[in-house]
């Protein structure tokens, strides 16, 4: 499309002042209201032993807690194999009234030392456990 000369001078002088606000608004990050500063502190089911491939008899829990002291519910925590292969499940599981979130690990094979980590923005918390030998 072609402009007739008198507009095109306003088209270049308004661009850049429109178009401003437009990309910063892009780039800044939405305000979620979740406070991601709290402390992952770990409450049960780490130093347990089991056969290879044995489902441990008690779940991995953490508690997620608000630099002010205060249990948070609803929260997301990853949970992932770090050494030894095995499996966790859930992978993924929310945080109760108490703040607290747990799953069940299953170990690998072999007699190694296996761990799993719990993962909450950035925060992280691992367990050990041993697989006992056939």
């Amino acid at each position: 499309m072609i402009l007739p000369r008198r507009l095109r001078p306003w088209i270049l002088v308004c661009a850049p002042v429109f178009a401003a606000p437009a990309c910063g608004d892009l780039l800044q990050e939405p305000d979620t209201g979740i406070a991601t500063l709290v402390d992952l502190v770990p409450v049960s089911g780490g130093g347990q032993t089991g056969a290879p491939g044995a489902t441990l008899p008690q779940p991995l829990r953490v508690r997620l807690v608000s630099l002010d002291g205060a249990s948070t519910d609803r929260l997301r925590v990853e949970w992932a194999v770090l050494d030894g292969g095995g499996s966790v499940s859930p992978r993924h599981s929310f945080t109760d009234g108490e703040g607290i979130a747990q799953t069940t690990w299953t170990l690998g094979p072999g007699t190694a030392r296996q761990r799993i980590v719990a993962r909450f923005a950035g925060e992280t918390e691992s367990f050990d456990a041993q697989t006992t030998g056939n």
